[in-house]
């Protein structure tokens, strides 16, 4: 009697484990859980395989569940009197659901923009593309598209400029607007979306095509929900007014060590950091942290670091 009891308790346990998961997705993707539902959409769509969640809605339906944050304001930059010295500063950044690592750059003058040496056909390590170009340091920088889930990091999408030249959009009518991250002749960092030929009037000398801004002019952009990402592995860039850039790469999609971050949390740590303006990089398995010679973080691919088109780097 007591063997069928656990026989018979066995099976039910058995076959609620099986529901549960069968109807998991169902619950989570059409259930009443907003906040969840939002994390995961949004976690998917910036994942490698997107795919997983764009034929089930709409691109309207999609932008409802992740939430739209209002525009970001328009820039206003401020004057600068860059830092000459070449001090690099790396501190630990930690909290319950994150691990990952801020480096201080002083000088806003040194850091470029490096690519993959053939752009186009395909893309390099964050780490390759240091060493290629004899930086001290480096992290991932703009996007690309990813054919198939390959992410070989052959398609950069946007603009790419370095030393005032045109890598990528040279060819793009003057009109042409896209999500921009980058540096003036001055040192200043620009965040947001700007036309070809506004960031030539600009002056802008390095820089690619990525988003969102995270502050803008000393104040969040994110005010409302987590930035609609989900949580995952994070980089992102800022500059404090005195010049000081700040290289952000947050860790993630590890159990045990580190389950990423929120666009929210990003901003709010380069906030914390005195960060006037900010924005966010490519993230995911792309996010990578060179530094002297290795790779700092964990990137969260299980071959190691992404291939990538672009790398901010510090010469």
């Amino acid at each position: 009697m007591k063997k069928r009891i656990l026989k018979n308790g066995a099976k039910f346990l058995a076959t609620v484990l099986i529901l549960f998961i069968l109807t998991a997705p169902l619950i989570i993707l059409f259930g009443p859980f907003e906040n969840l539902k939002r994390t995961v959409v949004g976690a998917v769509l910036k994942s490698k395989h997107p795919q997983y969640i764009t034929w089930l809605f709409s691109q309207e339906e999609l932008a409802k569940i992740v939430g739209e944050d209002s525009a970001a304001p328009e820039q206003k930059l401020f004057k600068l009197n860059a830092r000459t010295d070449s001090s690099l500063n790396l501190q630990t950044i930690e909290a319950a659901r994150y691990k990952g690592f801020l480096l201080e750059i002083s000088n806003p003058k040194r850091v470029q923009v490096a690519t993959a040496e053939n752009l186009g056909e395909k893309g390099e390590t964050t780490s390759n593309i240091a060493i290629a170009n004899d930086a001290l340091a480096a992290i991932n920088a703009g996007g690309f598209y990813d054919d198939n889930g390959t992410g070989t990091g052959r398609k950069p999408y946007g603009f790419i400029i370095h030393q005032g030249k045109f890598l990528l959009g040279e060819t793009s009518l003057p009109t042409e607007i896209n999500e921009f991250v980058g540096f003036n002749k001055e040192g200043n960092l620009l965040v947001g979306k700007y036309s070809k030929k506004t960031l030539e009037e600009l002056g802008v000398q390095e820089g690619i095509s990525f988003g969102p801004p995270l502050i803008v002019n000393g104040e969040k952009t994110i005010n409302n929900g987590d930035g609609g990402w989900g949580v995952g592995p994070r980089t992102a860039i800022g500059q404090r007014r005195d010049g000081t850039v700040l290289f952000l790469v947050i860790d993630g999609r590890q159990p045990g060590y580190s389950l990423g971050a929120t666009l929210r949390d990003v901003q709010d740590i380069l906030y914390e950091q005195g960060a006037y303006t900010a924005a966010n990089l490519d993230g995911g398995s792309s996010s990578t942290l060179y530094l002297n010679g290795e790779v700092v973080n964990k990137p969260a691919d299980l071959l190691g670091e992404r291939m990538i088109p672009t790398a901010f780097i510090i010469k």
